[in-house]
């Protein structure tokens, strides 16, 4: 058969159209024809996105989400402090999806049921927490997690003038009062959650509470679940380093769509060794305040990073039981995101199930 066009170029969908009818020609030979030729059809969707370079634009009206969607208001002042205050990016109103539906006002959270927070991904320039994108990945942590309910978080995005660092965190912050205080749900009853992107603002955010070292304002959630990190975003610039993985033939994500994310995101920004701590975490392990799980494709390019990731955490002598590690063997980067469009339902359940798993074994702290 002749040699495929550029993975990335419109000119490869044809051709896989019929190349993958045998599963010798296809990207991993367990996958199914519609993994196959999704997987192809995003890697060029998304390199053809970034070539438009356009703007990335948030509505803070309702839309489709209707009663679902609320608005954040920036939590005080005295919640922003260090990495999180900057002279020209401040604290502003943002948007938010619940599912399956908002909570009523007076509310009762059962003991053994938790809220989610969840920061969706994107490479920091896509994505808004939405139906669209976030209804797949809500569905699976409340049909198959202790979940009553999951708030998506329609943080600020990169490319925008208000969009600079540190605005997704400060979103994140004002998130996370939003469900401390105004609707009172323990801090022992919330869990963090991020995928790709989203996963590197959680973890940005679960160590700024760390160092905020004030539980009466910002106590630390139950735990932390992290699908696929980003976890080194300056590192997503170098394409070479991408396209050479041995796992890019499988990964769905194209090189360019990290590397202009990152060059959005990290923009004029000087990576000083507290900005560092975000942009890069896998260069700046800290002791975890609470158990986290880090979660993973084995088919994705970023699989051995996560892997070390998580060894570089555990091996700190305060976090050694408080980190936990998951492969999903046959699927590429952030399962959640993708698993609806390339057919990885039952791999996306049996992820959920695990992650369900982990937090069951935590048990369940009293209120307060």
């Amino acid at each position: 058969m002749l040699s495929p066009p550029p993975d990335t170029s419109f000119l490869i969908l044809p051709w896989a159209t019929i190349a993958y009818l045998r599963s010798k020609n296809r990207q991993f030979q367990e996958w199914t024809y519609r993994q196959a030729l999704t997987n192809t059809i995003i890697k060029v969707g998304l390199h053809k996105y970034i070539s438009l370079k356009r703007t990335p634009s948030l509505s803070l009206r309702p839309g489709f989400e209707r009663k679902r969607f609320v608005l954040i208001e920036p939590a005080g002042p005295e919640f922003y402090s260090g990495i999180a205050l900057d002279e020209k990016t401040k604290p502003e109103t943002v948007g938010a999806t619940w599912y399956p539906k908002r909570p009523s006002p007076d509310f009762i959270l059962p003991e053994d049921q938790h809220v989610v927070l969840h920061l969706h991904g994107g490479s920091y320039i896509s994505g808004d927490g939405r139906t669209v994108t976030c209804r797949f990945i809500a569905k699976n942590l409340l049909s198959y997690t202790p979940t009553k309910y999951v708030i998506c978080l329609q943080y600020r995005l990169a490319g925008t003038p208000n969009g600079l660092f540190p605005a997704q965190l400060q979103d994140a912050i004002s998130a996370y009062a939003y469900l401390l205080n105004t609707l009172h749900i323990p801090a022992s009853q919330i869990i963090l959650s991020g995928d790709s992107s989203g996963a590197n603002l959680a973890l940005g955010l679960l160590r700024y509470i760390t160092k905020f070292n004030n539980s009466s304002l910002l106590p630390a959630p139950k735990c932390t679940w992290l699908f696929s990190p980003w976890t080194n975003i300056p590192g997503a610039r170098d394409l070479a380093a991408w396209n050479n993985s041995p796992n890019y033939k499988t990964e769905c994500t194209p090189a360019s769509f990290p590397a202009w994310g990152a060059t959005l995101f990290l923009h004029d920004l000087e990576i000083t060794k507290a900005v560092e701590e975000h942009v890069a975490p896998i260069k700046h392990p800290f002791t975890l305040p609470s158990p986290m799980l880090v979660v993973t494709g084995g088919k994705e390019v970023l699989c051995q990073e996560h892997r070390e990731f998580a060894q570089i955490f555990k091996a700190l002598p305060q976090n050694e039981s408080l980190v936990d590690f998951f492969v999903s063997e046959t699927t590429p980067h952030d399962l959640f995101m993708i698993g609806w469009i390339m057919g990885f339902e039952k791999e996306a359940r049996e992820c959920a199930e695990k992650v369900g798993e982990f937090v069951n074994r935590l048990g369940y702290s009293s209120k307060g």
